[in-house]
């Protein structure tokens, strides 16, 4: 249902209102769906951290045609104190755009936001989107970062091309698998995933903060063991030296790249590349047959391990940023 004198209006959401709003991201961000699992994994995440997070929706009627979210972003913070970075996300559906529903739904985030004292907001948006960048620039943000959408098609992937960059000593588990093998699974895997992270690239005036094992817990809990991938030592217990972990993207047959990291003592080596070539492979066997992947400008290394096993470049999303004075 749908019409110009249908009664506009924004309301908080919750818990019920999931696939609401997974259905508004889904459609309004081509390239870059959403599903309910996944933000309710994201929301119980926020929540077990302590981490500020707020999301509304704009109706129609009845009809959910938008959605705003603000949040702390879980291991950044400003570097200058312990607080005061925020990230946004703002969507509205195509039939309803130029109405005044942005404007409602931002104008709701941002007395929210105002609350919380606030140094940087950063929003993350499509260089093909010209209206959502020039409703960004009006309202005080400037581009502070880029990110490369990447596509790869699986069933056109020549694994033979890459059967020699597995190094030496090196075997491959699922997480089902790595479980079983560990006596202490989740210690030894928040070690790697701490320093997969520490090193991420990130906005001008974040910084790395510490995340406790129950956040490694959290997002592994979120994730389908089968298609996380680990490159291990041939050790008794097995060391975790990398991994790849896919998630499903909510669109037919596609996944999207949670994370793939690497042990600092084990980069240089091509572990990247192998663990990655290691879980393209078993989600082909699964029945997969396309992975998405966002990658930072700056993220130089990842940004050629990908050139090499074939990931198309889209056009690029930006990092937005408003700030605030100290």
């Amino acid at each position: 249902m749908s019409g110009p004198t249908m009664p506009l209006h924004v309301r908080p959401a919750t818990p019920a209102d999931l696939e609401a709003a997974a259905r508004v991201y889904t459609l309004a961000r081509p390239g870059n769906p959403a599903t309910a699992q996944r933000l309710h994994h994201e929301d119980a995440a926020q929540q077990a951290a302590g981490a500020y997070h707020r999301r509304w929706l704009a109706l129609a009627g009845d009809d959910v045609v938008g959605a705003a979210e603000l949040l702390e972003p879980l291991g950044s913070r400003h570097s200058a104190d312990a607080g005061g970075v925020f990230w946004m996300e703002l969507a509205v559906l195509e039939d309803w755009r130029g109405r005044g529903l942005a404007t409602r739904l931002f104008r709701t985030l941002l007395q929210d936001l105002q609350t919380q004292r606030p140094r940087t907001l950063k929003a993350i948006l499509s260089e093909a989107n010209p209206i959502a960048m020039r409703f960004a620039q009006t309202r005080g943000f400037h581009e502070a970062e880029r990110f490369w959408d990447r596509t790869l098609d699986l069933s056109t992937f020549e694994a033979s091309r890459h059967a020699a960059v597995i190094p030496a000593g090196i075997s491959f588990l699922n997480l089902h698998e790595f479980r079983a093998q560990h006596p202490a699974p989740l210690s030894a895997l928040h070690t790697l995933y701490e320093e997969a992270r520490l090193d991420l690239p990130r906005a001008p005036g974040e910084t790395f903060q510490p995340l406790p094992e129950s956040a490694t817990d959290a997002w592994l809990s979120a994730l389908q063991p089968e298609l996380v991938t680990l490159a291990v030592s041939a050790d008794s217990p097995p060391r975790p030296l990398a991994l790849a972990a896919l998630e499903p993207s909510g669109g037919p047959g596609e996944l999207v790249v949670s994370m793939t990291g690497v042990a600092r003592a084990e980069r240089g080596r091509g572990m990247a590349r192998a663990v990655k070539v290691a879980s393209m492979l078993a989600a082909r066997a699964a029945g997969w047959h396309t992975i998405r992947t966002t990658n930072h400008s700056t993220n130089l290394p990842m940004l050629r391990v990908n050139d090499a096993l074939g990931f198309g470049r889209e056009p690029a999303r930006l990092g937005m940023i408003r700030e605030w004075p100290a």
